[in-house]
């Protein structure tokens, strides 16, 4: 008789302790991972485009120069010509670029800075299987400094490459 109630006792211990471990686990599992099934990136300002694959070891670089002297309204812009490189990123600075393209486009940063002379421009454009999301931020000066997350992606890539804030 003792014996049965030391093993009813012991039961709801037990039971107790596994409802607490599985509850733990739910709550670890609630970070947004959808930004790790990424496939090509891309962040493309007036004057730079890289672009980005999950499957290669490097990224396309392109910059454009511009002739000079050339004013009218809207401006107009003739190239002068196109330089393309290679840039090599890591596979943890690609995941980073990843997740931050990634929050910029699924979570915008909506700003009421407006600059003259179309004078901040970029696109970010995440692609996934078929999907793509993109984000354009137009005449916001320094278009690095709209976000977080914008800093982050102009920093990461400026280690690398030259890259225009406006």
């Amino acid at each position: 008789m003792i014996f049965l109630d030391i093993l009813k006792k012991s039961k709801g211990i037990i039971l107790f302790i596994l409802i607490i471990s599985c509850s733990k686990k739910v709550e670890d599992t609630n970070e947004d991972t959808s930004y790790q099934k990424w496939e090509n990136l891309e962040v493309e300002t007036r004057y730079q485009t890289i672009k980005i694959s999950k499957f290669s070891d490097s990224a396309e670089y392109e910059n454009i120069v511009y002739k000079k002297g050339i004013y009218d309204i809207p401006p107009k812009y003739e190239i002068d010509k196109k330089q393309k490189y290679k840039v090599y990123f890591s596979k943890s600075e690609k995941d980073s670029l990843a997740r931050y393209i990634y929050e910029s486009v699924t979570n915008p940063k909506f700003t009421n800075i407006l600059a003259t002379d179309y004078v901040g421009n970029v696109k970010l454009k995440f692609d996934r299987e078929n999907m793509n999301l993109i984000c354009e931020y137009k005449s916001v000066g320094m278009w690095n400094e709209v976000s977080q997350n914008t800093k982050k992606i102009y920093e990461l890539i400026k280690s690398k490459v030259e890259i225009s804030k406006q």
